[in-house]
């Protein structure tokens, strides 16, 4: 597999409980800011944060991406799991947009290694709310607006960000659906979805809820759009820490 970047969160407290963290379409380790220290050290447990190939730090190409690019996400957090040895224990998935669509991926091809799966705008679907928000994503970036991007993914920024706007474009791309995969989710799941996301709407929250097999709580916090767990974080943590007290693994 590609080197990833990637940092471990360590616990005192705990060494069988594990939150890792998968990032968005155009983002990284550091761009989930201190967010999964705040959340692991809320729980008293261990997290582990890393940059998919070709973002941030890790190595890795983004170009000629296949409308197959979440399920290889997938396998390669398998890989990672299996090469860092957390595969003995109770592994929480955490995922943003993108990362959350590879969470539910991952339950449902891998389910006795997932305890747990949060997700953030995540999609089962493609929406037409979404390729009508990259739009504007793709003229501001034009307009040089976007540029902090370089702080976060280097020389690699432009791939970074052509990578999702050309495949969520790409005909190939225009039937994209789990929705029969993420059936054989069994673990609970904590669905979160802003009211006011320009990328998804409540459509993917509900169809989650239907689909799998395992207990649904569901989070839709107003006035919040694409990153809850940026704009509203005292809320979404909350959530979090709630949903999982009451599996009583910390």
């Amino acid at each position: 597999m590609n080197e990833l970047n990637y940092k471990y969160i360590q616990s005192n407290h705990s060494k069988s409980t594990i939150i890792i963290f998968l990032h968005e379409g155009l983002g990284c380790v550091e761009m989930w800011g201190a967010y999964p220290e705040l959340v692991c050290s809320e729980l008293k447990c261990n997290g582990l944060v890393y940059d998919r190939a070709g973002y941030g730090k890790s190595d890795g190409d983004l170009n000629d991406r296949k409308s197959n690019y979440l399920h290889l996400a997938a396998d390669e957090l398998f890989d990672l799991i299996q090469y860092l040895k957390l595969q003995s224990q109770n592994i929480i998935l955490y995922g943003h947009s993108d990362g959350g669509s590879i969470g539910l991926i991952f339950a449902s091809k891998y389910p006795q290694l997932c305890m747990a799966v949060i997700t953030e705008a995540a999609h089962v679907f493609v929406e037409d709310v979404t390729l009508k928000g990259i739009k504007p994503a793709v003229k501001a970036y034009e307009n040089g607006k976007l540029n902090g991007l370089k702080k976060y993914h280097g020389h690699k920024f432009n791939d970074v960000f052509y990578a999702w706007v050309n495949i969520w474009n790409h005909s190939s791309f225009k039937n994209w659906n789990i929705e029969n995969e993420i059936k054989s989710i069994i673990c609970p799941q904590l669905i979160i979805q802003g009211i006011d996301d320009q990328y998804g709407t409540l459509s993917q929250v509900v169809s989650i809820a239907n689909h799998t097999k395992g207990n649904t709580t569901t989070f839709t916090p107003k006035e919040c759009g694409h990153s809850p767990f940026k704009e509203k974080t005292k809320e979404v943590l909350k959530e979090v820490i709630d949903f999982l007290e009451k599996m009583n693994r910390f």
